[in-house]
């Protein structure tokens, strides 16, 4: 069977190191040369070994951060990750639980959402924005290789999918249901609340917010709603129509187009803001930290 991928883990540190193994002290933990040649090839130059040290300095300091903040991964999180590494390696949870290696995924599992709590955490305090000359600049950079608007509907809906048909006996649900929706949509017509009647009629779930839904991409609408709201205009109806199991009477409520590559771009540009602000966090951290390196035993 084939080693497991481990997560990077923390270095371990120990007062009893040989003295001419310590590569740097930070605050009241050691960093040894052979921890540090756990992270890196031995046979890297004394500039990447340095590199590499400098990233596990500012680890452990995140780490002594997180401790404390309190920052702790919940339970849910460490399982899933759990899972995944299981089912990257072929195993179940059982099998991954009985592999000589499982304490230090374990503990490598928990160090890395236990980072990835605190950069959130600190991340979050971040007050971020973003101008419009620094939006036109990425946009500039990074021009949108193909149409990016994508169309947008936010719709209501009153779904029926039975009715009783005991005082019709000769229609069939079909008849009977459109028949239903046929008399809503004139009572609507007339002025009638289509909110109410959706959460008096609708066997949708949406009832509860008379119907409505949230912002759907249209192209993505089953077809038999994209063939009922292609020639609608805002807030008309539609004609009862068949879709799945049930039928439907529609209403428009909004029409928007979004532009999903500024939306790219606008992430990506937060994204280069919080990891900076984290950058000099990390920073800080150090300079209020007590860190000696012995470079020349590296």
């Amino acid at each position: 069977m084939s080693k497991l991928p481990l997560l990077a883990l923390v270095i371990s540190l120990g007062v009893s190191s040989a003295p001419n193994s310590i590569v740097a002290i930070v605050n009241d933990h050691l960093i040894t040369r052979d921890a540090l040649n756990t992270q890196s090839d031995i046979k890297q130059s004394k500039e990447s070994k340095l590199k590499t040290l400098n990233q596990q300095i500012d680890i452990l300091l995140q780490i002594e951060k997180a401790t404390q903040l309190g920052v702790k991964p919940k339970s849910s999180a460490i399982n899933n990750m759990l899972s995944r590494v299981a089912k990257q390696n072929k195993l179940t949870l059982k099998q991954l639980q009985t592999r000589p290696e499982f304490g230090q995924i374990m503990d490598s599992i928990q160090q890395k959402l236990s980072l990835n709590g605190l950069r959130e955490l600190i991340s979050s305090k971040a007050k971020l924005s973003l101008s419009q000359a620094e939006i036109d600049q990425a946009l500039k950079d990074n021009p949108a290789a193909t149409q990016a608007l994508e169309d947008q509907v936010r719709i209501a809906q009153i779904a029926i999918s039975t009715i009783d048909k005991t005082d019709s006996l000769l229609q069939s649900q079909d008849d009977l249901i459109q028949e239903f929706l046929t008399d809503l949509a004139s009572q609507i017509q007339q002025g009638a609340s289509f909110s109410a009647l959706a959460k008096l009629h609708s066997q949708d779930e949406s009832y509860k917010d008379g119907g409505e839904s949230d912002w759907l991409v249209q192209k993505r609408l089953p077809k038999a709603f994209m063939q009922a709201l292609k020639p609608l205009k805002v807030q008309e109806l539609s004609a009862p129509f068949k879709a799945g199991n049930g039928w439907r009477l529609i209403k428009v409520i909004e029409r928007r187009q979004v532009n999903n590559h500024l939306k790219v771009i606008k992430s990506a540009l937060i994204r280069q803001k919080k990891n900076l602000y984290f950058r000099n966090w990390t920073k800080k951290l150090r300079k209020d930290a007590y860190i000696e390196i012995f470079d020349h035993k590296l």
